[in-house]
């Protein structure tokens, strides 16, 4: 495993535990098809929520949220409509969420949810 491939299963293992503290149930982690992957996907009260995670270890870059481009958000869109067909949700409300992370030390990293980070209107129902 490189290290960047560990750096983002920590990040999404720290996010999950993030939103598990704030009431979230993680449903699934690294959902996969072919065509891609979506880190995290968990319910907020009756709202399925499409998690993506950045973890970066500094601001070089832009940080962790440069990385998630306009490209980003409709490949996570699209994912997020394959899951929706392939468990059968229906007419759910759903959004999308981001968790920004910076650093890898448990003591002084820094973390912040982006609940809603972007729309994609012909994927989900209003939340």
């Amino acid at each position: 495993m490189t290290g960047r491939s560990a750096l983002g299963e920590e990040g999404e293992r720290v996010a999950a535990r993030f939103l598990e503290a704030r009431g979230y149930r993680i449903l699934e982690r690294n959902y996969r098809t072919r065509r891609g992957e979506i880190d995290l996907i968990a319910e907020d009260g009756r709202v399925l929520v499409f998690v993506e995670v950045k973890v970066r270890l500094d601001d070089r870059f832009g940080g962790p949220a440069a990385a998630i481009t306009r490209a980003k958000q409709a490949r996570i869109a699209r994912l997020a409509q394959q899951y929706l067909a392939w468990r059968r949700v229906g007419d759910r409300p759903c959004r999308f969420d981001v968790v920004l992370i910076w650093g890898a030390d448990p003591k002084t990293r820094r973390i912040e949810l982006l609940p809603g980070a972007f729309e994609m209107p012909e994927t989900c129902t209003s939340a």
